[in-house]
């Protein structure tokens, strides 16, 4: 079931669009954080060590 699918003309359970919007962003968030972490990490290494 798409989120599109979710609103129609009269009626719209806006608690289910914003969960499924919820669980759609969700893991784009989680990746961008565990990327982030990932080359912040390696540059914070390389500059302690002598």
């Amino acid at each position: 079931m798409a989120l599109a699918n979710l609103n129609t003309l009269y009626n719209s359970d806006h608690a289910l669009v914003m969960a499924g919007a919820l669980m759609s962003v969700v893991p784009l968030i989680v990746v961008f954080l565990v990327g982030a972490w990932h080359f912040l990490r390696e540059p914070a290494a390389g500059a302690t060590k002598m």
